[in-house]
């Protein structure tokens, strides 16, 4: 991939861009910073929950979910829990809780049902000619 120059879209600098990269070096090396002061404090604090952290830390929340999204905490030992997106359950894994996950796919299966059924008391059975329209 060639050379693109770019402004980091956290710092707003402009720097050279040689695999993609969407944030110059600074900025890069201030989150891999970051990312290990949140990873020390949760080995370090392990029943803590992300409000915590980020008071303890400065970081934002975004970071903090990616690093339990890509399991960093989980290789250094700790089980994070955090609120299910729609009912705010705890959980350990994924965005949402086993109860909100089978009540969303419940859901999605009754809508596909209901338009399943919608597309067959629309569908027409045939083509009719104008002649055979008029017998009937």
């Amino acid at each position: 991939m060639a050379e693109k120059l770019r402004n980091c879209q956290n710092c707003g600098k402009l720097f050279m861009s040689q695999h993609g990269e969407k944030v110059c070096q600074a900025c890069q090396d201030a989150m891999e910073n970051m990312e290990q002061v949140v990873v020390d404090y949760v080995r370090d604090n392990p029943k803590c929950k992300i409000h915590e952290i980020m008071e303890a830390t400065g970081a934002p929340e975004k970071l903090i979910r990616r690093l339990i999204d890509e399991g960093r905490f989980v290789q250094v030992g700790v089980q994070m829990s955090y609120p299910c997106k729609k009912c705010g359950k705890e959980i350990f894994a994924g965005q949402y809780c086993e109860d909100c996950l089978k009540e969303m796919q419940a859901n999605l299966q009754a809508a596909h049902g209901a338009m399943a059924a919608a597309a067959e008391a629309n569908k027409v059975h045939g083509m009719y000619s104008k002649e055979l329209q008029r017998k009937l």
